[in-house]
């Protein structure tokens, strides 16, 4: 198998959101109301090999790049990580509802970039055909 290094932070996060959006909130056996943990564990291994990279340069991003950019400090002086190695007694979490918001800003932010391109193109096509059509 190759192994892809090289992903975006979109790419990355819109893979784990979509392998886990189902187990968000999290039920606890047997039924009942939803938990109420922002922190969703998840599967380094499975995320990687289904970004075709190496669990080792995943988590890198994670830990080291993408909870670096995006984790924040709340007003009582608590912090909330976007990725953590271990929230209670689980590893590898990934705050779910700020992944959600990254993953928004990002696409909007995309959004928005295509949207210039677009129409600097169209811009330039007019200003072309101008030329052309000038009497």
């Amino acid at each position: 198998m190759s192994r892809k290094s090289f992903h975006t932070d979109r790419e990355i996060l819109q893979r784990i959101f979509d392998m886990y959006r189902a187990s968000y909130p999290g039920r606890p056996p047997g039924g009942g109301k939803a938990e109420n943990d922002p922190y969703l564990q998840i599967d380094i291994h499975d995320v990687a090999s289904r970004l075709d990279t190496s669990p080792e340069l995943l988590y890198g991003r994670l830990y080291y790049v993408l909870d670096h950019t995006h984790s924040y400090a709340m007003d009582g002086g608590g912090q909330v990580h976007l990725f953590a190695k271990k929230v209670g007694d689980k590893f590898h979490c990934v705050h779910f509802p700020l992944l959600v918001a990254v993953l928004a800003t990002q696409r909007q932010e995309s959004w928005k970039y295509r949207l210039s391109l677009i129409l600097s193109g169209l811009a330039a096509l007019i200003s072309i055909a101008g030329l052309f059509f000038k009497r």
